[in-house]
């Protein structure tokens, strides 16, 4: 039977996802499913044999994750039944997704296609000296009233609008605001998320600007930290390995339609999560 995921399942899904290895807590489970809309496959006593959830972008865009199936059901066509319901449900909206090397199959074979590559990086960051930012830009806390300001940015660099997210990150964690000539630049965001804190999304024009935003909240965070990269940030690679932020893993990108532009020179640095992209 295949269902709407519930609230009273996510005590169920977490086990799914410690099977696998994911970091996940209850509160990450909690926090995706309540901004998005989750599907399960459930067998004949009721019993969670596998999820995936998918997040609305306005109406041409959106992000697929926490696909995953019980171990022990595992190549009874479940992922693939889960897919296709999202897929129908986000009727013609371009769909984005971060897939593991064993999701890569059942992917392509839905109509995903590769599109890049995220590195997962992660530790504890060394102590250093904050990084400035680019001549004539600051930096400074966020406040809730900069919220528009951050889902404009956002929209911007994502090409679609999510302000639900960014909301929701918001509230749960604290960041900060880089501006030019009184003018916002671009922000990154923090919050409590697997084995310590997650910064993302990470907004900017320029790598420059995304390692200084960096460096602001790696100064004030504690413990342990994560950053989903794209790929092609090298010149931010390179500094998070320098501060102890070293590349875990790597995984592949995909999506099935035409994904929309950024509307400015602005582009995302750092993921909100790999499912919310």
């Amino acid at each position: 039977m295949i269902r709407r995921l519930q609230t009273a399942d996510l005590a169920d899904a977490l086990k799914l996802t410690q099977a696998e290895n994911w970091s996940h807590r209850f509160e990450d489970w909690q926090f995706h499913q309540q901004l998005g809309r989750g599907w399960t496959v459930c067998d004949d006593e009721g019993a969670l044999l596998g999820t995936a959830l998918w997040w609305e972008y306005g109406a041409h865009f959106g992000t697929v994750g926490l696909v995953v199936v019980d171990r022990r059901q595992q190549g009874k066509g479940i992922g693939r039944r889960l897919m296709e319901t999202i897929i129908e449900d986000a009727g013609s909206r371009t769909l984005h997704l971060v897939a593991t090397q064993a999701g890569l199959k059942l992917y392509r074979q839905c109509g995903f296609e590769h599109v890049g590559t995220i590195e997962q990086r992660q530790g504890v960051s060394n102590p250093h000296t904050a990084v400035a930012a680019p001549v004539g830009t600051n930096l400074r806390v966020v406040t809730s009233d900069d919220a528009a300001v951050l889902c404009n940015l956002d929209t911007n660099a994502l090409g679609a609008p999510r302000d639900r997210i960014i909301h929701a990150v918001l509230a749960a964690g604290t960041g900060v605001l880089a501006t030019r000539d009184g003018q916002p630049s671009g922000f990154a965001l923090m919050r409590p998320s697997g084995r310590g804190s997650v910064i993302g999304p990470i907004v900017a024009p320029d790598q420059s600007l995304a390692i200084a935003l960096l460096s602001f909240m790696l100064q004030r965070g504690e413990g342990f930290a994560r950053v989903d990269l794209p790929d092609d940030a090298q010149d931010v690679a390179q500094w998070l390995d320098s501060v102890g932020l070293v590349c875990v893993d790597r995984v592949t990108a995909m999506e099935r339609g035409e994904r929309p532009s950024p509307r400015g020179p602005a582009r995302t640095f750092g993921l909100v999560s790999q499912a919310l992209s």
